[in-house]
């Protein structure tokens, strides 16, 4: 039994890194064609200087970038390092939400742990965490790269989070009944509209100071998805996170520019909120309430 056990880790591990690289390579073609208003689906996988359609061998996540040593093979232009980097990124992150919720289960020899509802819970847990990486990385490669977190992700990332609290529920309850469907449906709008919310009013009271927009909608509809699939605390422990890593990089980035003598308008340069938005909620799919805890706010998470 327990060498079975361990072969359906190692296969687990190995299935969910390479998906992670498949879909990795995907999110890089959406990455670079959506900004554009290009299909993602039409034309096949191409070099963007020469148009050089992309062999199989040349198309393989991270090892083709290696082979051609970042650079195309028709007319020798560089390809950019995030390409393997994103793909990396997913690949490990999925093998993180394999590791924290399904290897648990399908490690153990007791029946209670690996029993039918527990099996159905990790994998849709692992699934939902999974796809919400999946946006996560995606909306922060955005925001960094054009500044932009579209509707496109966002908007569905808020129904998607709803459905999986209430989905969630339903598999992981022995007793389900409206009443308690109905409770955490509403405990789930409360914690799409306070998460919004916080981020809506500090728009508005920037605005309504200095005159002009400090936060964009953009990274209110990204806290209300924070909201959604984290949960009130989960969101706003992003938000003080994101807020205090991204002071720490103004504050980084006004040095560097006092050292370069180019500090006059360093206040008016934009930090891209919702990529250490992203980067914060990323840590809590896998350490939930870890800076409550860390601080011994214990009243925080009851």
């Amino acid at each position: 039994m327990i060498e079975i056990l361990s072969t359906l880790q190692f296969v687990g591990i190995l299935f969910v890194a390479l998906l992670g690289l498949a879909f990795g390579s995907f999110l890089n073609v959406f990455l670079v064609r959506f900004p554009d208003g290009e299909s993602i689906v039409r034309p096949r996988s191409h070099c963007r200087n020469c148009n050089h359609t992309l062999a199989w061998w040349e198309n393989l996540p991270v090892l083709s970038w290696v082979f051609l040593r970042g650079r195309c093979r028709s007319c020798r232009s560089r390809i950019g390092l995030r390409y393997p980097i994103v793909e990396l990124t997913i690949a490990i992150l999925w093998t993180g939400c394999w590791l924290k919720f399904c290897l648990p289960v399908f490690s153990s020899s007791t029946s209670e742990l690996n029993s039918p509802r527990n099996v159905a819970l990790c994998l849709f847990e692992f699934l939902g965490s999974a796809l919400l990486c999946w946006l996560l990385v995606a909306l922060a490669a955005l925001d960094a790269e054009h500044f932009w977190l579209p509707d496109l992700l966002t908007l569905p990332g808020i129904g998607l989070g709803f459905l999986y609290v209430l989905l969630r529920n339903c598999v992981s309850d022995y007793a389900i009944s409206p009443a308690n469907l109905i409770h955490t449906a509403w405990i789930s709008v409360i914690a799409i509209l306070v998460s919004g919310g916080l981020l809506l009013l500090i728009r508005f009271s920037y605005w309504l100071v200095r005159r002009r927009e400090g936060v964009g909608l953009g990274d209110v509809k990204l806290m209300a998805m924070l909201g959604a699939w984290l949960g009130t605390i989960g969101a706003l422990e992003s938000f003080v996170i994101a807020t205090l890593v991204a002071s720490a990089a103004a504050l980084v980035w006004l040095v560097v520019l006092a050292i370069r003598r180019e500090s006059s308008d360093w206040g008016a340069a934009p930090l891209p909120l919702g990529t250490f938005l992203c980067v914060a909620a990323l840590s809590e799919i896998f350490a939930p309430h870890w800076l409550w805890l860390g601080l011994h706010l214990d009243f925080w998470t009851t």
